[in-house]
């Protein structure tokens, strides 16, 4: 018994010191931008864990971030547009995520509940790992989740996280979105993440930007792109040919990513 007690110790003391090392995690997102469409897109996220807190971002959009702070348009030109401008921030201490991105120059922050899973069971082994799969209802998609307990890590891409496990595939039953790891290293000497908090409600912002949406010009815009580029445009209340042709321009852009992995809310990019 006191043997047994001793390597439970161990065991127990092991986990917690890997779970406590700092890791980047990166998944390969597969999906449609499209509604109507079939064709994929394929972006990469990286999931940034340090101590107790984790970060979700585009890869693409951190490196367009950096050059832009330089006021490298050359460099931002040559690095492929991102459609998924999305983060995820978590602490694990909270019963609750929160999500960021922009509209129209506002760097919005809102809160989510955490993912609640069901139908939690073995699997087999997915690329390497022993898995288990669960199931996730979320952003009016449902999602099949495969997780390992192999990685001590009880983290995932997007919103999906808390399972017993590191979180290697999520997938949309529908066929419209696919996380998948790609591949996981060892971070040092990282300094602590500032907390992020909310600075709006979702169902707020969730109806700002689809009355937005419905009819663009009949608010004032002020886009601006990761070229410098801008685009600008004060409503005068008068539905005239400017109003029509902003709300065709701007209709465009909206088309070219109308099929969000949170249904709720759209994620603009311009």
């Amino acid at each position: 018994m006191r043997k047994f007690i001793f390597y439970l110790y161990i065991f127990l003391s092991s986990c917690t010191y890997i779970a406590a090392q700092n890791y980047q995690v990166t998944y390969e997102v597969q999906f449609k931008p499209v509604k109507d469409k079939d064709s994929l897109v394929k972006e990469y996220m990286a999931l940034k864990i340090i101590a107790n807190q984790s970060i979700f971002y585009n890869l693409n959009k951190e490196k367009i971030d950096s050059l832009v702070s330089k006021s490298d348009y050359k460099g931002v030109s040559a690095i492929k547009n991102s459609f998924l401008r999305i983060k995820v921030f978590k602490d694990f201490s909270k019963d609750y995520f929160t999500v960021g991105g922009n509209f129209n120059q506002f760097n919005y922050w809102y809160k989510e509940d955490k993912i609640n899973f069901y139908d939690l069971k073995k699997y087999g082994k997915y690329k390497g790992y022993m898995a288990n799969e669960a199931f996730a209802d979320f952003g009016k998609r449902v999602w099949h989740v495969l997780y390992t307990n192999d990685i001590p890590i009880n983290d995932g891409p997007y919103v999906f996280s808390g399972l017993p496990g590191l979180v290697i595939k999520a997938e949309s039953v529908d066929g419209n979105y696919t996380f998948e790891l790609i591949g996981i290293k060892k971070l040092e000497n990282q300094p602590e993440m500032n907390a992020i908090k909310e600075n709006i409600r979702k169902e707020k912002l969730k109806k700002n930007i689809n009355d937005f949406i419905k009819d663009p010009a009949a608010h004032n815009i002020n886009f601006k792109n990761d070229l410098g580029d801008s685009f600008s445009y004060e409503f005068k209340g008068i539905k005239d040919n400017n109003y029509n042709a902003t709300n065709e321009y701007l209709n465009k852009i909206f088309n070219q990513f109308n099929n969000y992995p949170d249904k709720d809310i759209p994620v603009i990019t311009f």
